[in-house]
């Protein structure tokens, strides 16, 4: 059988250099990178146009968002419209105060989480344009706090509060007056866990805060009512009304309890505040003190389903009542 004798002497076949310059990687993602730019300069440009100008098109807004997220990568677009680029505010900053709605439920639907910068600017948003709905379709009450009530009332399978603000009419010159309507789901199971129960709304340009909470040097049980850092001072008057459920005792009528807040001091912002000093004649917050009913099983305030029904009525005083 013939053999085929292998020839060592024989060429060895041509090399093919199939490197790619560095050089020619950095060219490619130069003109990828000038091409997003360009989108997104563009994207941006267009959301501008539909939350500052007054004859946009509702029925176009819609369309024009969805193209503009599709000329860009998700998470870039949610940034985008998190990121402080529009006179030194989000485009959801703006859709609020200049009462786009249509522009801002599209726009949350391409966020999976509004960052806390975004937040923050949002709640600034609903202040100015005193927008209680917004404040609560988006969620906006403090991180901190919110997340770990969010994250108990998933563990309970509780639904959320309901909070529901009215303005009143001008009582007389100098003040005026709103209501505001809670209903606190599961209340004492919540109290007992957590040992507070915080809840946030926004009335007559400030973001106010309702806590329940206990006093852990004492035991004792309270209710205060406060403002946000980023709130203007008030002078209020405050009376907090919650609901009986059941007969007093001795009694065919079902009697409210009655909290009353009768003060001269001014409420400051919570947190540090650098543009007011603390004195007698202000206060961070108003407390009322409760007795220990919030741990009663059969207390009056409370129905049979746990929830607890409150109305707060608040007058907004002069800060500086006139002399003489």
């Amino acid at each position: 059988m013939a053999t085929i004798a292998f020839n060592d002497s024989s060429d060895p076949p041509p090399s093919y250099d199939v490197s790619v310059s560095k050089d020619s990687i950095r060219s490619k993602q130069s003109v990828f990178s000038f091409i997003q730019s360009k989108h997104k300069a563009s994207v941006l440009s267009l959301i501008h146009q539909i939350v500052s100008s007054p004859g946009f098109g509702v029925a176009s807004v819609a369309p024009i968002i969805k193209s503009c997220a599709a000329a860009l990568p998700a998470a870039k677009f949610s940034k985008l419209l998190q990121k402080r680029n529009i006179e030194n505010h989000t485009a959801l900053y703006w859709a609020i105060v200049n009462n786009r709605r249509e522009a801002l439920l599209e726009f949350v639907k391409f966020i999976p989480k509004f960052s806390r910068a975004c937040s923050a600017d949002l709640r600034l948003a609903c202040m100015a344009a005193n927008d209680h709905d917004s404040f609560m379709l988006l969620h906006l009450g403090d991180n901190d706090v919110d997340s770990k009530d969010r994250s108990l009332r998933r563990m309970l399978g509780c639904p959320l509060d309901d909070i529901q603000v009215r303005e009143g009419d001008t009582l007389n010159v100098g003040s005026n007056i709103f209501f505001v309507h809670f209903v606190f789901r599961m209340f004492q199971k919540r109290l007992r866990t957590a040992r507070k129960l915080e809840v946030e709304f926004v009335a007559q340009g400030r973001i106010w805060m309702l806590r329940f909470g206990m006093n852990m040097l004492t035991g004792d049980w309270f209710v205060e009512l406060g403002i946000s850092r980023d709130s203007s001072a008030v002078r209020p008057n405050a009376v907090l009304d919650i609901q009986a459920n059941k007969l007093s005792p001795g009694s065919d009528i079902m009697q409210p309890l009655h909290l009353y807040m009768r003060t001269s001091h001014i409420l400051l912002p919570g947190g540090v505040c650098k543009h007011y000093m603390t004195g007698p004649d202000t206060t961070p917050a108003v407390s009322w003190q409760l007795s220990d009913w919030p741990m009663h099983a059969n207390t009056a305030y409370v129905d049979c389903n746990g929830t607890l029904t409150a109305e707060l009525t608040m007058t907004i005083k002069p800060r500086y009542p006139r002399r003489g």
